[in-house]
């Protein structure tokens, strides 16, 4: 329950404080980009988890921050899913599982989104996929006006 609130008080600021979300968004790519260009899928897999659009209504922003991670995802080898998955914080993870099912609606890429997400829940449980589909301030679906 305290992390519902904690990320609803999350929510709130970023939409208050008029966060710039394609700024952050093309800050965040290029930072990814270059990090994969290095093969540092690690390092780009926890910079794509880092200021998600949280309570954006603009579905561009959304799709393009989604085809970020899903990049990163696909760029992982499969025998380097465990490693990267366990290195991420409780926080990253449930980001992380949102990017996986806004992912898998395009129906590209499902076999390695479905790698992934077998291995988040093997790592995490059932309550992650509880937190991804219930989240109410979910930050990769536009809010209901």
């Amino acid at each position: 329950m305290a992390d519902d609130e904690d990320q609803g008080g999350e929510v709130e600021d970023a939409v208050s404080s008029g966060v710039n979300h394609a700024d952050n968004l093309s800050k965040r790519e290029a930072n990814v980009n270059k990090l994969l260009s290095t093969s540092k899928t690690l390092d780009a897999l926890k910079a794509t988890l880092e200021n998600p659009p949280i309570g954006t209504k603009d579905q561009n922003i959304i799709d393009k921050s989604t085809a970020v991670t899903v990049a990163v995802l696909t760029a992982v080898k499969e025998t380097d899913i465990q490693k990267h998955v366990d290195s991420l914080s409780d926080d990253e993870q449930n980001i992380l599982m949102k990017y996986v099912y806004k992912g898998m609606e395009n129906g590209e890429n499902s076999t390695s989104l479905l790698k992934w997400h077998s291995t988040l829940v093997e790592k995490s449980g059932l309550g992650l996929i509880i937190r991804a589909l219930s989240d109410r301030n979910a930050i990769l679906t536009i809010p209901a006006e």
